[in-house]
């Protein structure tokens, strides 16, 4: 069996595609049959130093696969067979060796990664010698690679296998030491000083954790600790340091990672411990990284900037990307710096500010950024957005920048003035510009005492608009609107930001501009429109003409955007169009171009780009609320034919399947149907009804029918009059709702699906009441009831539920009687007893604050009708706690059902509504964020205070509650606008109950635990 398991793992590597499947199917189907000696074969093969490594590393891989599924039961995808119990020792084993003693990185990683799968359900049951082990040989000092391989596995098992007893019971200090031990040797290589660092950050996240202070003790071992360790992570920062710096031509990259972890690190423990380390220590590490900072930056812009051939860069097998290492390391060193500026001023340090020089060197322009832009437009677009997942300095120095202190950031605008006013070179320039930006951006640091007008600076920097390389033009463009809105008290941003808008559109509107300044200018529409208001100060004769040059520019870029592109043409438009959305529905941009093709153009060239999505929503939304009807019409005439085209394409196949073109579809359609403020034009509806209605009733694609439903829920509110007007052959547009209401109530219909149901069913119920018989709304009641029961998805439940919550809100008494006369077939119980116990259910996992409100209002209701079926009904109350001494695990829990108190279902909905009331006494208050009252103030205020605190008055039981809140008889006011509101609903609610006995309160607040009176108590005196 060894040779055809070690050919099919071979095979499953092949380009022959062919080869390689049959090669899977065959693993497959030999691992279901045994398990046991497949994962043993796997292991041998991984271990056999006379294979190939990749076979090595696939051997290992297809462990890693097989172990879920046939190691134990405690994995969630455990299907079985399980290995033979001799069989997993001799693989924990093996793992062991391999993470311990291989001399191939990758083969010792993905043995760690092995080791720490099968601990995840053995440790430490089955694998009780597990750290021991790894302990042990860590603790090889003379053994590099045993040390290297069993930090590697602490690293990945620390945070799953060492409890928080385990950690402050000893191993935490055993562990600390051993790391401090093996960063103060200097015979110990790089690399393993890296991996304890690495470790060390897991020591450093349990020493910030909340239970570091739950004791005095651990509190002061916690402290003392960090005092203890920080110096000797300088000692090691300044051995690597002076290792670096021997050749000023030369860069060792392992010394660099050592560095940045220990930054990393380092940044960790100044965010979390600050005030309680020594600023001695604080202004060494902030020396130390203004030094670093020197050298890196020199490095980095002969290196990335200019890809200077004249170094010589060390690499290693797992550091083989100089760059990405650079930006990483200046990404931690830069952190550090954030964190110790707000105490120390760069300045302090560095009086010649020789760290502005740095950072300048870290924001230039790489030869490789500005041909990937020259490139692909879209590259530059998503940098200037900030969307880039990619780290870059640049991007670290912007941020530190954006929260410098006042002092520095003043040197930092006076060096980049300077720097503007004297430079010949673009990229410094564009560099210059770009720390200006980051600067502005700072909402915190006040930059004074520059001696300088600003209309000077205003001046200088609307001179690069026209430099003739455009990346600086349009660092310009970026940089202006943040200067504005930061001196807006002082510059008159009213008239000064107006002219500077229309100049920048008239820049980018200019034929044959760059594409750099016409995608700056659209990014930079809306910065300007946070603080300009566009719509509202822009004086009526220029509005069209603005409008008219930025739809312009958008049209000339749509070909050219892809991906991240496209958004930001979505987010201009949608600016543009709130300008004067009346006059944007009538602008054509091109010949038979209007803003509705190009919102169109622009969404569905990548329609499975969800934030395009989105953006592309808004703009239409933006576009067609609160416009004439002959200006709606006249969009739709524009627009709808190419949704409807793509519709009736989709209903003529055979199969309906999901695509993302005819999600995007039905999305933009349900949003026409829904802007109007007016009646629906009946010619949209007999275009869009018939076509809905095949598309819902042939597809069975669960998202498909999800918006359908939406749009269908939309055509019900917009064009209700217009579905009993509708005819097609013998059927009636009634007719026809019937058969796509029952779709969605029909049990074949998955959850998902039928998400929407019960909204549709309600509106349906709303819009037609007057046309439907007593016998009709039953039957349609009763399937909903149906669909109700075989419900799963909480979603699905809660829609549902809605249907005879609102029923409920506009007649409690005559639901509660037609739901105790529905005898459901096949059910012993009636309609009423069915849906309670999964409404209270539902109640407690709803979302929205507008559902809650509503299913709120509707319990208060039947609670107060005191009706006797309510009270009798038993359901489930609180969780029964499992009483045992025994460890329950997982596995036994899922085993074992909850057991809960059965209770009366009025006593069931009080204490669902003190529960929400609870949660929303919790939700900070607005006033909370008012500047404080005066003392007197305070004073006055606590003369007339009627209670202390609730220890003055303890839990009351009923009578006392009562005369409580008789002899408060101030009532909440509820003309402030906030009738409504959840909290103050509930409130009053409890409080009529109180004064009223409604529902007889009386009887079941005794019932309640003693947090809940409390909860209610609070509510209704304090």
């Amino acid at each position: 069996m060894s040779d055809i398991v070690l050919k099919l793992i071979s095979d499953q590597t092949s380009s022959d595609n062919n080869v390689r499947t049959a090669a899977e199917l065959e693993f497959s189907k030999l691992s279901t049959q045994d398990p046991s000696q497949v994962l043993y074969l796997c292991i041998q093969f991984a271990k056999d130093e006379n294979l190939p490594i990749d076979i090595r590393q696939s051997s290992l891989l297809h462990t890693k696969r097989l172990v879920p599924k046939y190691w134990s039961i405690g994995f969630p995808s455990f299907t079985g067979p399980p290995v033979n119990q001799d069989v997993k020792s001799s693989i924990r084993q093996d793992l062991l060796n391999i993470a311990t003693s291989c001399n191939n990185t990758k083969l010792r990683n993905g043995s760690a990664y092995a080791i720490v799968q099968i601990a995840s359900v053995d440790y430490p049951d089955e694998w009780p010698d597990l750290l021991t082990f790894i302990y042990q040989a860590a603790s090889n000092f003379d053994n590099q690679i045993s040390m290297l391989g069993s930090l590697t596995v602490l690293n990945d098992l620390f945070d799953d296998l060492i409890t928080e007893d385990q950690f402050w019971g000893g191993i935490g200090a055993e562990i600390s030491n051993y790391i401090f031990l093996v960063l103060s040797r200097d015979n110990i290589p790089v690399e393993i000083k890296t991996v304890s660092v690495k470790l060390y950050q897991s020591v450093v996240a349990v020493f910030s954790s909340p239970e570091a202070f739950s004791s005095n003790e651990r509190k002061q071992f916690t402290i003392n600790h960090i005092e203890t360790s920080i110096p000797t992570l300088i000692n090691v920062l300044n051995t690597s340091y002076n290792n670096s710096v021997k050749s000023q031509n030369e860069i060792i990259l392992k010394e660099l990672y050592l560095r940045s972890s220990i930054y990393s690190v380092l940044s960790s423990i100044l965010e979390d411990f600050g005030t309680k380390v020594p600023l001695q220590l604080r202004n060494s590490i902030l020396e130390i990284t203004l030094r670093e900072l020197s050298y890196i930056s020199q490095l980095f812009r002969k290196s990335v900037v200019e890809d200077s051939d004249e170094l010589n860069i060390q690499t290693t097998p797992e550091l083989d990307d100089p760059e990405n290492l650079l930006n990483v390391y200046v990404s931690d060193l830069l952190r550090t710096i954030t964190i110790l500026q707000n105490k120390i001023h760069l300045g302090q340090l560095d009086s010649q500010a020789n760290f502005i020089k740095d950072f300048v060197n870290l924001s230039l322009l790489t030869n490789s950024s500005t041909l990937d832009y020259e490139d692909d437009i879209n590259t530059y677009i998503t940098d200037i957005t900030g969307l880039s997942t990619t780290l870059s300095a640049r991007d670290s120095v912007y941020e530190l920048i954006s929260e410098i202190n006042d002092q520095d950031a003043s040197s930092i605008f006076v060096a980049v003035l300077k720097g503007l006013e004297t430079s010949d070179d673009w990229n410094f320039i564009e560099a210059y510009l770009f720390i200006a930006e980051a600067l502005f951006a700072n909402d915190d640091s006040n930059i004074t005492d520059t001696n300088l007008s600003l209309f000077r600076v205003l001046e200088l920097f609307t001179k690069f608009l026209s430099h003739p390389n455009p990346l600086v033009s349009s660092r310009t463009i970026l940089l202006l609107p943040k200067f504005l809105e930061k001196f807006e008290s002082e510059i008159s941003v009213p008239t000064i930001g107006l002219k500077t808008f229309t100049d920048i559109i008239a820049i980018a509107a200019a034929k044959d501009v760059n594409k750099f300044v016409s995608v700056s200018t659209l990014v930079s529409i809306t910065y300007y429109n946070q603080f300009l208001n566009l719509k509202e100060r822009l004086s009526p004769e220029i509005k069209r003409d603005v409008q008219v040059a930025i739809f312009s520019i958008v049209y000339s870029l749509i070909d050219d955007c892809t991906e991240d592109g496209l958004a930001p043409l979505l987010e201009a438009v949608t600016v543009t169009i709130d300008i004067n959305p009346e006059e944007a529905s009538k602008i054509e941009v091109d010949a038979n171009i209007t803003v509705a093709d190009l919102i169109f153009r622009i969404a569905f060239k990548d329609p499975a780009n969800i934030q395009l999505n989105v953006d592309s929503s808004d703009s239409l939304r933006t576009l067609l609320s609160n416009i004439l009807e002959q200006d709606y019409t006249r969009s739709c005439d524009k627009s709808l034919p190419f949704i409807l085209d793509l519709l009736k394409k989709k209903v003529e196949n055979p199969v309906i399947e999901y695509s993302p073109e005819l999600y995007l579809a039905l999305e933009l359609l349900s949003i026409i149907i829904d802007a109007p403020q007016f009646d629906l034009p009946s010619q949209l509806f007999y275009y869009s009804f018939p076509l809905l209605r095949r598309l819902i009733l042939q597809s069975s694609d669960n998202q498909i029918l999800q918006n359908s439903g939406e749009v269908l829920i939309n055509l019900l509110k917009k064009a209700s009059k217009l579905f009993l007007d509708f005819k097609e052959g013998d059927q009636t547009g009634m007719d026809f709702l019937l058969s796509i209401l029952y779709k969605f109530l029909s049990p074949d219909l998955s959850d998902s699906a039928a998400s929407n149901c019960g909204t549709i069913i309600f509106t349906f119920i709303n819009e037609f009441q007057t046309y439907l018989n007593n016998d009709f709304i039953f039957q349609l009641l009763e399937a909903t009831v149906n669909r109700l029961l075989i419900a799963k998805e909480p979603v699905t439940i809660e829609n549902l539920i809605m249907v005879f919550c609102k029923l409920v809100l506009n007649s409690p008494e005559g639901m509660i009687d037609f739901l105790s006369n529905m005898r459901i077939p096949g059910q012993e119980k009636n309609g009423l007893q069915l849906i309670l116990p999964i409404w209270f259910e539902s109640f407690e996992v709803t979302r929205g604050y507008e559902k809650i409100l509503q299913n709120a209002l509707a319990l208060a209701k039947i609670f107060t009708l005191g009706d006797n079926r309510i009270q009798s009904l038993i359901v489930n109350g609180d969780i029964i706690p499992y009483e045992t001494d025994r460890i329950i695990t997982r596995s036994m829990a899922s085993s074992m059902p909850d057991e809960y108190t059965q209770i009366s279902a009025s006593l069931k909905i009080l204490k669902l509504l003190v529960g929400e009331l609870e949660f929303q006494n919790q939700q900070p208050n607005a006033n909370d964020y008012l500047p404080e009252k005066d003392e007197d103030e305070d004073e006055e205020g606590a003369e007339d205070e009627g209670w202390e605190d609730m220890d003055d008055i303890g839990v009351p039981n009923f009578e006392k509650l009562k005369s409580y809140v008789d002899s408060d008889n101030e009532e909440p006011d509820s003309s402030d606008g906030h009738s409504e509101d959840l909290k103050l609903t509930l409130i009053q609610f409890f409080r009529e109950c109180t004064t009223k006995n409604l529902g007889n309160f009386q009887s079941y607040y005794t019932q309640l635990s003693e947090d809940e009176k409390k909860v209610i108590t609070e509510s209704l005196l304090f």
